[in-house]
């Protein structure tokens, strides 16, 4: 018996793998409603059709360009996005698991392990607790997972407060845009068509997000109403978070599976869950397997992300301008964010002058001339 814990993408996927193996697999769901209520932006990059093949219903735009701004300076890159409708990619996720036998308990709450093969899950429906037995205990309970921190396994993660709101503001579907500098201090902001008329707007920050938030509205919409709001926090990669003790594991979001680059964690993630699959399955170290498997990815989107929070506005300006270039384009467009070591070896090949930065992993200067 496997037990998972958070019916997002990640655990349904992982469900649907082991069920595929021949596995008995229970999802355990804090919430009445399968994808509710939506956290994040649901952008993603085309690379994950490479596991997933979606159906349309569940892809609310694609946008083939990105424009990239800074204080000063903008440009456009040809790209491959998928927009997902957050909610029914979730639910289009856990059907199918379902339909490999996996049983799905929403409206359930895990509350804490009592004993190494024992969970004390919480029937929300009636506030009776039960003891569920369980060879193995997965957390796909995202960043503030409450099984990562029953048993032991919290480290210290560091979050983004990530702020996103729909807001109605007409612009070109094909294109999304990114916004950097120090109106958008160790992170970026975001303007993602959903619709002709409807956007999701956001941005990431350590601290003070909502007044970051609150000035971009204002100077990209000015001043549109907020139709709803989707925020939730953001994990940064911890490279040392253990991801497995026993029979208990992490993965996704619980497991800091995240791009630092980004914040995105749904491919990465899906890849978590084929290795983690493999290591239960053929009895693996799942703490050695994954860093074998993914860590250098992970490691250098933090990096690259470390990096640029050393930016200054004159930095990303100067940034801009030798990604304008058409040959540094092509690179782009031929390696997404998904493929970070051959999108970065690429870029340093075809502009040896991107080795400039380098400079900021070691100590804050403005390395513009």
């Amino acid at each position: 018996m496997i037990t998972i814990i958070g019916a997002g993408p990640v655990g349904s996927y992982l469900a649907y793998l082991l069920a595929k193996k021949g596995k008995a697999v229970t999802i355990i769901e804090d919430h009445k409603k399968i994808g509710n209520p939506v956290q994040c932006t649901g952008i993603v990059t085309g690379s994950i059709e490479k596991s997933i093949k979606l159906p349309n219903n569940i892809i609310a735009n694609r946008c083939n360009k990105v424009i990239v701004i800074s204080k000063n300076n903008r440009i456009e890159a040809n790209t491959d996005e998928i927009v997902l409708w957050r909610n029914k990619f979730d639910e289009f996720m856990a059907d199918t698991a379902t339909d490999k036998g996996v049983k799905i308990l929403t409206n359930h709450q895990f509350i804490d392990f009592n004993g190494k093969n024992t969970l004390k899950i919480k029937n929300k429906n009636n506030n009776k607790i039960a003891e569920i037995k369980s060879d193995i205990i997965i957390g796909a309970d995202g960043p503030s997972s409450v099984v990562a921190k029953s048993a032991g396994l919290n480290s210290n993660v560091k979050f983004y407060i990530g702020m996103q709101a729909k807001v109605k503001l007409k612009t070109d579907l094909d294109k999304f845009e990114t916004y950097f500098g120090s109106n958008f201090p160790d992170f970026f902001g975001w303007v993602v068509p959903e619709s002709e008329d409807t956007v999701r707007l956001g941005l990431g920050a350590f601290k003070n997000a909502k007044n970051y938030f609150y000035k971009f509205l204002k100077k990209r919409t000015n001043g549109k109403k907020v139709l709803c709001w989707e925020s939730g926090v953001i994990p940064v990669y911890n490279p040392k978070q253990i991801i497995q003790k026993g029979n208990i594991y992490l993965i996704g979001d619980a497991a800091t599976q995240v791009k630092a680059t980004t914040g995105g964690g749904i491919v990465s993630s899906l890849k978590a869950a084929h290795t983690l699959c493999d290591c239960i399955i053929n009895k693996k170290n799942y703490n050695k397997e994954f860093k074998r498997q993914s860590r250098k990815e992970l490691l250098l989107h933090l990096k690259i992300r470390n990096t640029l929070n050393k930016f200054s506005d004159k930095d990303y300006d100067y940034l801009l301008k030798l990604m304008s270039q058409e040959k540094v384009k092509k690179i782009l467009k031929k390696y997404d964010r998904d493929t970070p070591i051959s999108l970065v070896l690429n870029l340093l090949l075809r502009e040896p002058k991107f080795l400039l930065f380098t400079k900021l992993l070691f100590k804050s200067t403005n390395i513009t001339t």
